[in-house]
């Protein structure tokens, strides 16, 4: 079974540990650069047709491969005909990650719920996947239902959308109910580090903040100390952000 791990003693690169003129965005090469870096990763798992878990973050083929459809149309075989922009890689399979992933840096997976895909099949599907994985890994998405059909001994996070996007009232109900559920870790935008700090103030709960993009922001999360998912600069700078 995945094991379990203290979030708030990693950095995590977003997707990988991509470049926009680069290592394409949740791409094997991307990963392994994040290993090589010494740090844990984020990235987005989504299923093909078939029922195969993928990595890949959005719904639609355009973006990342220049191609047209939804993603979810395609068996695996088909999606990974198609090679991720800015190189000559194909969409990866989560057993393709978890082929050449580090047991000793940790994963947040984040499974995506849109479209036609089911959020209780999709997580026991990929709950299966990392009960037989030994490393370091924990698996979140924003579908709380998603969260909650993970199977017992998993780590579990809660990733819950900016205040800003849908309301204090709504963050602080999402994040109470979550809490409520026996989640591990909630997952929020780094605009709402002092929101999260307060919800979990005295529940020996931790946080992690998505996604920091700049330096300038290091300071103002400061006082909060969340887990750290960044892209864009310095890994030496993150993992030394919120050192002891």
């Amino acid at each position: 079974m995945a094991r379990r791990f203290a979030l708030k003693e990693f950095a995590y690169a977003h997707r990988g540990l991509w470049t926009k003129d680069g290592l394409p965005e949740n791409s094997l090469g991307s990963f392994r650069a994040a290993a090589d870096a010494g740090l844990g990763i984020e990235f987005d798992l989504r299923p093909s047709a078939d029922g195969e878990v993928m990595v890949f973050h959005d719904a639609g083929l355009a973006r990342m491969t220049g191609a047209e459809g939804e993603f979810e149309a395609l068996p695996a075989r088909r999606l990974q005909d198609h090679r991720l922009n800015g190189g000559d890689e194909p969409v990866p399979s989560f057993d393709d990650l978890l082929s050449l992933w580090t047991q000793d840096l940790p994963m947040l997976a984040e499974m995506k719920i849109d479209g036609g895909t089911d959020p209780v099949a999709f997580a026991k599907t990929v709950g299966a996947r990392l009960l037989e994985w030994p490393g370091l890994a924990a698996a979140m998405s924003f579908s709380d239902i998603a969260v909650r059909a993970l199977p017992e001994g998993l780590m579990r996070g809660q990733l819950i959308a900016p205040s800003a996007q849908y309301g204090e009232a709504y963050f602080d109900a999402f994040a109470e109910r979550a809490m409520a559920d026996g989640i591990d870790y909630l997952a929020v935008h780094y605009t709402d580090a002092a929101r999260a700090a307060a919800a979990t103030a005295g529940k020996d709960m931790p946080f992690a903040v998505w996604t920091v993009r700049a330096q300038a922001d290091l300071a103002a999360l400061a006082p909060y100390r969340p887990a750290l998912i960044f892209e864009h600069f310095s890994p030496a700078l993150a993992l030394d952000a919120f050192a002891p």
